[in-house]
C-alpha cells in the first residue's frame, strides 16, 4: 500500500503585502511623534546660508546671521516647552548664526583695512 500525499493547495491570503525582511512590517522604534519645529529648520538653513554669505557678501551674512540667531533662540524656547521636536536643528541654527555674524564683522573689518591702505 503506497500512498502519496499531495501538498495542500489551500493558501491563506496575507494581511499585508510581502516584504523582503520581517523588520519592514514594523514601525520604527524611534519614530518621533512630535511635530518638527519650522523655526528650527529655518534657523539652520539661514545659518548655513549666512556662514557662506559672510565670506562672499558680508552684509548679507550679517543679516542672515541675525535672523538665524533669533529663530534659533525662539525655536529653543518652543522646544523647552516640549511642544515640538528639532533641538539639534535649533542649536545648529543658533550657533551658525553667531558664526555668520562674527565672520561678517571680521570680513567687513578686513575689507575696510584693505580699502583704507
Amino acid at each position: 500500500m503506497s500512498s502519496t500525499a499531495e501538498p495542500s493547495t489551500t493558501a491563506t491570503a496575507p494581511a499585508e503585502s510581502p516584504s523582503a525582511s520581517p523588520l519592514d512590517a514594523h514601525a520604527s522604534p524611534v519614530s518621533e511623534t512630535k511635530e518638527r519645529s519650522g523655526k528650527a529648520t529655518a534657523a539652520m538653513v539661514l545659518g548655513i546660508i549666512g556662514v557662506l554669505g559672510a565670506f562672499l557678501l558680508p552684509a548679507l551674512g550679517l543679516i542672515l546671521g541675525i535672523i538665524a540667531t533669533v529663530f534659533g533662540q525662539q525655536a529653543r524656547k518652543e522646544l523647552r516647552d516640549g511642544v515640538k521636536s528639532g533641538r539639534g536643528q535649533a542649536q545648529a541654527g543658533f550657533v551658525l548664526g553667531i558664526v555668520a555674524i562674527i565672520g561678517s564683522i571680521i570680513n567687513m573689518i578686513v575689507a575696510a583695512a584693505i580699502i583704507a591702505s
